[in-house]
């Protein structure tokens, strides 16, 4: 009864129109799937070692900027080599090399030549894998030849890697000094990209045409959100950490939107280290530096008021002799918080400044509300009791505050603010003092507020 029944449908019209309907759409979406997976996954690789590209220059730049000056290699033994970056031994040194590798999900290896002195790759004792060698191709394409390469089948510890390396200029010009590698497991590219088409083969299964004009959308909106996300990175490489990543791309909760969240948490650990003093969490002098012109050019283009206080910690070098220098550096923290809780918005920055010098910017403010406000942080700063040792610490500050003259240089402001602050040291410390400098002010015309 079943093969009569089932014959009768083989030779129905219903059969032949169903079989002429699914076996075309069958052989369609096998063929778009083919195509289409083929092509997805070869324009995903293709970001991937751009991606890399850019990460690799990105360690290289910061690299320069941390540790400004030369690569030199010291042979203390055969098994022994230290690699500084100027004057650091980054070999011991390798806070910022981890840093990045946290907050990138890649390796990072440094060569002297083709010998790995520095890396965060690591064997199954967890012991880093140093003064390994590179493959004879690997070191004649790039180190020999000075070309940067990218490799999708580097063997490393019985895995596959994708990897993109590039060569370190060597300080006399001549030839390279050894090489920049970047490292991401092949396993989790290939599964981030399968992870990618699945849909798509699923959706040609359903559909032949919808299949189609589907997986180029779909190819599409991926590409698209991979080419944010490498202008992005591009930004972060040509040290713009002001960037910001498209909240889109940060929605999304696949790989990609776990790329976009892992380029971001970057960005804040390299501006962090960049931007911010260690000890305190306050601007150091460089981004303070940059805030304070960006500042005088805002009051100089609107005609707005702009004010700074040069702020010094009293008796801190007897403070260290006396107790120690945790005890200074515990102060120099206790002051820090006061200027976070009190420096907050757009229009003030605190920045540590010097050993125990900061420096609070006031964009745009009258002078009222700033006299108060530095008042009031110089009032909690003298009440500041801090336990140290079973011994009590007391300190003070001495401020010398001043109005700007946006068109007098950097130069300028700061001699007449020292001059200022040289006042209150010397006429007993713990004060605040006040000059306008719009108006021109002589070193003897202070007025203590």
């Amino acid at each position: 009864m079943k093969n009569q029944t089932h014959h009768r449908f083989r030779h129905s019209l219903r059969g032949k129109m169903l079989r002429q309907a699914i076996i075309p759409l069958v052989i369609l979406a096998i063929l778009v799937g083919i195509v289409g997976t083929h092509s997805f996954t070869t324009a995903m690789l293709r970001q991937v070692k751009t991606q890399m590209q850019n990460q690799c220059h990105m360690v290289a730049d910061l690299y320069d900027r941390v540790y400004p000056g030369n690569f030199q290699m010291e042979v203390l033994d055969e098994k022994t080599y230290n690699l500084y970056k100027g004057n650091v031994n980054i070999t011991a040194a390798t806070q910022l090399i981890d840093s990045m590798h946290d907050s990138s999900d890649v390796d990072i290896s440094i060569f002297c030549e083709d010998i790995c002195v520095v890396t965060t790759l690591q064997d199954d004792s967890g012991a880093r894998k140093t003064l390994t060698k590179v493959s004879a191709v690997l070191r004649t394409e790039v180190f020999d030849n000075d070309q940067e390469q990218f490799y999708s089948g580097v063997i490393l510890n019985g895995q596959t890697y994708f990897a993109y390396f590039m060569p370190i200029p060597h300080a006399d010009g001549e030839k390279s000094f050894g090489m920049y590698g970047i490292y991401r497991l092949a396993s989790d590219v290939h599964a981030w990209v399968w992870q990618s088409v699945l849909p798509l083969l699923i959706l040609c299964i359903f559909a032949t045409i919808l299949i189609g004009l589907i997986s180029v959308l779909y190819s599409q909106k991926i590409v698209s959100h991979l080419q944010r996300l490498q202008l992005y990175m591009q930004q972060l490489a040509d040290s713009k950490f002001d960037a910001e990543l498209p909240a889109q791309l940060l929605q999304l909760d696949d790989e990609l939107g776990s790329l976009a969240k892992s380029s971001q948490r970057m960005q804040r650990a390299l501006r962090l280290l960049i931007e911010c003093d260690g000890m305190t969490g306050l601007y150091n002098r460089r981004s303070g530096g940059i805030r304070l012109q960006r500042a005088k050019k805002f009051a100089a283009d609107y005609h707005a008021n702009l004010f700074i206080a040069l702020c010094d910690i009293d008796n801190l070098k007897k403070i260290n002799d006396t107790y120690g220098h945790a005890a200074g550096d515990q102060l120099l923290k206790a002051v820090a918080q006061v200027f976070k809780r009190h420096m907050t918005g757009k229009q003030r920055c605190a920045v540590r400044w010097d050993g125990k010098e900061f420096l609070l910017i006031f964009e745009n403010s009258t002078l009222a509300s700033v006299q108060k406000l530095v008042q009031e942080m110089h009032k909690q700063v003298s009440q500041l009791s801090l336990s140290y040792n079973n011994q009590t610490i007391h300190s003070s500050l001495s401020i010398a505050l001043v109005q700007v003259e946006p068109t007098d240089s950097v130069d300028q402001l700061f001699h007449a603010t020292n001059a200022l602050l040289q006042f209150c040291k010397t006429n007993g410390k713990n004060q605040v003092q006040f000059s306008d400098l719009t108006k021109k002010k002589t070193n003897d015309e202070f007025s203590i507020l």
